[in-house]
């Protein structure tokens, strides 16, 4: 929910209330973001972005003071709240920005939970930046987040950018709060080869400019590239990277953020199987927002080899975006009353492949669905347009070993005989290709959670 000043005047709170303060806002994930946080913690609370226009802050934050337990604050809110908070901590007031305040026992104190959403994001990956040489690109608000952190940590920070100047003036500012740091600045052609990290604090690369990037290569030395942009999922930055080198989009920063928000309000402490369930929840609502604003489609459509797990992985991701499941292999069973293995031995692969033609025509003008095709759906043109008119389709380009594991004791397929393996092989072989050419795009995968995130990814 988001509320004008005007509305935001008039509320009445119910229950514990939460806010977000920026301007714009229109298109923040801060609200669902938190509710799934409150209930993953059992709170029964409200939480909502306001747009609130600079010169409105004064008046927001006395408003707040009186209806909330806590705010978040965004563009362009987070120094301005300074001269509105009773107290500051201390790594808030050296990074000159608040994200979170606590309004307790009369006071309203602020701090930063973007540096520990940076700092667990590391933590989590199991990257180690002590002694390290670091590469920031940018030098505004969320650069000076990650080279203080990094900084801090022990690491040997390299700040780049087209403009020098604020480099230079980011790195004294830095060097002012930790005299000991590590810390200099370097044009984008001069990184030096032992580069180990690599973070993008700038905009470059976010929609709807996906083609953007502030490096145009990576120094060959890169062992993990993180981006703070999360829409794309996958950045023109992090393609740059070897599948080798590890790779971070800024989702999670923005989940570990708000959850250390909650931290302050509650003392809460979530886990990191529901930080981890949180995760996949809203990488598929941002999947399901770029399926509609990126590609102007309202399904998923998974092709690929038998036993690809096409019907598994498409359960899950139905069930993660609130979609539908359809398999049509089931549908098509159902709707002829009949197994496929009967049908084949009735009509023959072409008239199965008529049938498949039909059910493509009834299915494909459904909306809000993940659709799992058979093998072979995807061997007549005509279904392929028909099942990318509404939907993204993406081809799960599975491991031949892991298929061979799938379909070892599969004795229903059809175009299965005699020696199981060699037959699997030749049809495989014949059908990748067709796999690869038709689809919208192609994940690879042998773990559902990371088929899943690669999906995620794709979109």
């Amino acid at each position: 929910m988001i509320l004008t000043m005007d509305e935001f005047r008039k509320y009445v709170p119910e229950k514990p209330t939460f806010a977000l303060f920026g301007h714009p806002i229109a298109h923040t994930m801060s609200p669902e973001l938190h509710s799934k946080l409150f209930r993953a913690s059992g709170k029964d609370c409200e939480y909502f972005a306001v747009d609130v226009p600079p010169e409105d802050l004064e008046e927001a934050m006395r408003i707040a003071s009186q209806t909330c337990g806590g705010l978040n604050l965004t563009i362009p809110h987070k120094k301005a709240v300074f001269q509105y908070l009773d107290a500051v901590d201390e790594t808030a007031k050296n990074l000159g920005s608040v994200n979170t305040v606590f309004f307790h026992d009369g006071t309203s104190v602020g701090y930063n939970t973007d540096i520990l959403g940076f700092s667990g994001s590391l933590e989590f990956d199991g990257i180690s930046v002590e002694n390290k040489t670091a590469v920031v690109c940018g030098y505004g608000g969320v650069a000076r987040v990650i080279c203080y952190h990094l900084a801090n940590a022990g690491a040997h920070v390299l700040i780049t950018g087209r403009n020098l100047t604020k480099a230079k003036a980011l790195r004294n500012d830095i060097r002012s709060y930790l005299p000991q740091a590590s810390i200099n600045i370097m044009p984008a052609t001069q990184l030096p080869r032992a580069t180990a990290i690599v973070v993008n604090g700038t905009p470059l690369g976010m929609y709807p400019n996906e083609h953007a990037s502030p490096l145009e290569k990576l120094p060959i030395g890169t062992e993990y590239v993180f981006d703070t942009i999360y829409n794309p999922p996958e950045t023109a930055l992090m393609k740059l990277a070897p599948r080798s080198v590890k790779t971070r989009n800024g989702l999670l920063m923005l989940v570990l953020q708000a959850a250390y928000a909650q931290t302050i309000w509650f003392g809460t402490q979530f886990d990191s199987a529901d930080l981890t369930r949180i995760l996949r929840l809203l990488s598929g609502d941002m999947a399901k927002k770029r399926l509609h604003d990126v590609y102007g489609k309202q399904n998923i459509v998974l092709c690929g080899f038998m036993g690809s797990g096409k019907t598994t992985i498409g359960r899950k991701l139905a069930r993660a975006l609130q979609y539908e499941f359809v398999d049509m292999d089931d549908y098509l069973e159902k709707r002829e009353g009949k197994k496929i293995s009967d049908i084949f031995a009735e009509v023959g692969e072409s008239g199965f492949r008529d049938i498949e033609t039909d059910c493509a025509r009834e299915i494909s003008d459904r909306t809000g669905c993940v659709i799992a095709l058979g093998g072979g759906a995807v061997l007549r043109q005509t279904n392929v347009a028909l099942y990318k008119k509404n939907g993204l389709l993406i081809h799960l380009n599975t491991p031949f070993y892991r298929i061979v594991q799938n379909l070892s004791r599969d004795t229903s397929r059809p175009l299965l005989q005699g020696d199981k393996e060699k037959q699997t092989r030749l049809l495989f072989n014949k059908r990748k290709k067709i796999y690869l050419n038709c689809a919208d795009r192609s994940v690879t995968g042998t773990r559902i959670s990371e088929i899943m995130d690669a999906v995620f990814r794709a979109i």
